[in-house]
């Protein structure tokens, strides 16, 4: 029973993640870079905050804090991108909340552990991670597809390639590059996620039987 409710907040956590960042976040990777730093420092402190809390045995308070925990860092590192990097702030304006304010909190406000704070850390910066390189990957290839360019953070701004190679973008390639493109793409991506996490799943309970027998 736990390991199936382990199982279900985990994919919840997974779509609110890539929900909250791949949409509306913009297709080009120097965006996606920045929201996903947030994204991990956030995972990082609000686990720690986590425990801190529980230390201090105000567990009741406990979600009322942890919000604000999650607008304080949110809106300090606004603040430091609105000095370090301006139009990435702008550009990214209020998506740059929604990863907090969806896939950690629901990490932390409804999910409840118990294990100490190394192995907490160690598998909340996993799931972070996990979420981390697939969102690289879907931001690269929808910058290369969607604009035949390639992005990178910079000192005021956002440093941009032109890839002559690429060649000039396709209708379907500029669709990726939009909000509607980008929801599509990640309907997709889940349902091949499901697809292939039932697989795993019948080729172990198969394996599992196979076992079974041959103990028998």
């Amino acid at each position: 029973m736990n390991d199936t409710k382990a199982q279900r907040s985990s994919i919840y956590f997974h779509i609110a993640a890539m929900l909250s960042i791949l949409v509306p976040v913009p297709g080009q990777f120097a965006y996606g870079v920045l929201v996903l730093v947030l994204f991990n420092i956030q995972m990082a402190s609000v686990t720690l905050f986590y425990h801190l809390v529980n230390r201090m045995r105000i567990e009741n308070f406990r979600n009322i804090l942890v919000a604000f925990e999650i607008i304080f860092v949110t809106v300090l590192y606004k603040q430091l991108l609105i000095v370090i990097c301006p139009v990435a702030a702008l550009s990214l304006g209020f998506s740059l909340y929604l990863p907090a304010l969806s896939a950690v909190a629901i990490s932390f406000f409804f999910d409840r552990n118990d294990s100490r704070l190394g192995e907490h850390l160690a598998a909340s910066m996993s799931r972070s991670v996990l979420v981390t390189a697939y969102s690289l990957v879907y931001f690269l290839i929808r910058e290369l597809v969607g604009y035949a360019t390639f992005s990178v953070p910079g000192n005021g701004g956002i440093i941009v390639f032109h890839l002559p190679f690429f060649g000039k973008p396709t209708g379907a390639g500029v669709f990726l590059a939009t909000v509607p493109g980008a929801l599509a793409l990640v309907a997709v991506s889940l349902l091949l996620v499901i697809f292939v996490r039932q697989k795993l799943g019948i080729v172990a309970s198969a394996l599992a039987a196979g076992n079974g027998e041959d103990e028998k």
